[in-house]
């Protein structure tokens, strides 16, 4: 599919007017000047979701816009931090013939949230009419900082039911890297009477209530004990559930949109999910949780390829570009690239490919479901703090036993297979620590902590493992092709010395990062 032309963060404040405000002089935000008087523009946009509002209810929007500087499709996507990001295509682009009449959503666009809308299909659900008076402000030496738009806004619903509203409001948007004056420009329209927006969008607004409610839950209560969060067992895991089901989903637009890191991100979110699955799996319904732990493994498994091509190929690019020009014999650098590039990029093709098809797509209603309508034990249903700790302390006694048992065999490949199920055993100790912070508060928190420094440890040892396997075929490979193997055996050592360091570090620090009175909470 033919990527999207033209993507950029969207960083806006939004304030309400009525009909009689009088936009003040903009000459008192601090170190801009406007640019003239206001260019006025009218905007017709059309935007598209499912039937029951997934992309809006996910904070997601869709639109096919008439008008102004940026005609076009417009998706925005929620982003880490402050704004949007938005991906934009020329009209017409949903059509061969390229027609500008055209109202068929952009294949690429659809592919971009097809993890949100599940394959259901993308109709008109809103038409936004807007008179827009736009000002631009500048700094001294010209550059432009923020864009002030005063909308005048008529609306409607498209589909069974249509509802008619009008409004006016005001959009200030950076132009650039620096926020700051978005807080100025809220100063001083604030003081001329605007007030902070009643809603985060147009479209949010115009929809209404059939968007309140987000299609994974929010949730809160309180434990019993005046600490903030759910009451039960079960939501507070819930609770953890539904934050890394909606991280998966964002990650998996941020893979098709192929965004650096976005791979890692799906695979941590899967992982935390399942790992959380199989510590607190007594809290839920046993047969459900299984099925999903299942395809959460499958899904990390398929995206191994693709991660770990772009990993290796990283970290040997670094190492080869460290070495004296002298000890680089033969075509190391192409190799080693030609090499893990094509085997990223396999990677990343069978992963699309199953993230696009019905098993995928089934797997991610069931996790929704799951989420969404938990069917809980009676043991998910008892309070937090009476249940929670068990699992964590079982989690917690499992580390110490791998790391202990590690730690005794001698060097070698069993050693080297210990350590990498001590690591597997610190990632479920964290997650479990994290999910649990909202009942027992810092001392979990500490906790997560101390364990991702261990599996940090332990995830530089394994990765240097890897690596060594890794030189090891290339230098095979290389003698086999009549070319030097020296360098791929000097980049060898240097893995051996890095996990060399790697265990000694484990030993030094383990003492500190495993004391009894740190764990004095799981009792």
């Amino acid at each position: 599919m033919g990527m999207p032309t033209r993507q950029h963060r969207e960083v806006e404040t939004k304030f309400d007017v009525d009909s009689t405000f009088v936009l003040p002089p903009l000459e008192r935000v601090d170190e801009v000047t406007p640019a003239g008087a206001p260019t006025e523009h009218r905007l017709d946009a059309v935007y598209y979701d499912t039937e029951d509002l997934r992309l809006a209810r996910n904070k997601i929007t869709l639109r096919r816009r008439e008008g102004g500087h940026d005609a076009g499709w417009h998706l925005k996507l929620p982003a880490g931090g402050a704004g949007r990001d938005e991906i934009s295509r020329p009209l017409g682009a949903g059509t061969p013939d390229g027609s500008d009449s055209d109202s068929t959503v952009p294949g690429d666009l659809a592919d971009i949230v097809l993890a949100t809308t599940r394959g259901r299909p993308l109709n008109p659900v809103a038409r936004i009419q807007t008179v827009r008076r736009a000002v631009t402000l500048r700094d001294a030496a010209g550059r432009p900082r923020a864009e002030v738009a005063d909308d005048t806004v008529r609306a409607q619903t498209l589909g069974a039911a249509t509802t008619l509203s009008q409004w006016r409001e005001l959009e200030v948007e950076a132009l650039g890297d620096d926020l700051d004056v978005l807080p100025a420009t809220a100063t001083v329209l604030l003081r001329a009477g605007a007030r902070p927006a009643t809603g985060p969008s147009k479209l949010a607004r115009t929809l209404g209530t059939r968007v309140s409610r987000p299609e994974l839950p929010e949730l809160g209560g309180d434990s019993g004990d005046g600490d903030a969060g759910p009451a039960t067992a079960g939501e507070v895991i819930r609770s953890y559930l539904s934050t890394h089901t909606g991280a998966l989903l964002a990650a998996d637009a941020r893979v098709r949109l192929d965004e650096p890191e976005s791979v890692h991100d799906l695979r941590v979110a899967a992982r935390r999910l399942r790992s959380t699955l199989r510590t607190f799996r007594a809290l839920f319904d046993p047969e459900r949780t299984r099925r999903l732990e299942a395809r959460l493994r499958d899904l990390n498994l398929l995206l191994n390829g693709a991660r770990d091509g772009e990993v290796q190929l990283e970290r040997f690019s670094g190492q080869i570009g460290e070495l004296a020009e002298r000890d680089v014999l033969g075509p190391v650098a192409a190799r080693v690239q030609g090499h893990l590039r094509s085997q990223q990029l396999r990677g990343r093709e069978q992963a699309l490919t199953w993230l696009r098809g019905d098993e995928y797509l089934t797997f991610l209603e069931d996790l929704i479901t799951f989420v969404r309508e938990p069917a809980y034990t009676p043991l998910g249903r008892r309070p937090a703090r009476e249940v929670l700790r068990r699992p964590v302390r079982r989690s917690d006694r499992k580390l110490r036993r791998r790391v202990e048992q590690a730690t005794a065999i001698p060097p070698g490949p069993a050693r080297d297979a210990a350590l990498h199920g001590a690591r597997k055993a610190a990632k479920r100790l964290r997650y479990a620590a994290e999910a649990v912070e909202v009942v027992y508060g810092p001392a979990a928190t500490k906790h997560a902590s101390r364990t991702k420094k261990i599996q940090n440890i332990l995830g530089e040892h394994q990765d240097c493992v890897v690596a060594q396997d890794t030189l090891r075929e290339f230098a095979i490979a290389a003698n086999a092709a009549g070319e030097s193997s020296f360098t791929y055996g000097l980049l060898l050592c240097g893995e051996r010395d890095r996990a060399r360091h790697a265990r000694g570090s484990l030993t030094a620090r383990w003492p500190a990062l495993s004391r009894r009175r740190d764990r004095r909470w799981l009792r």
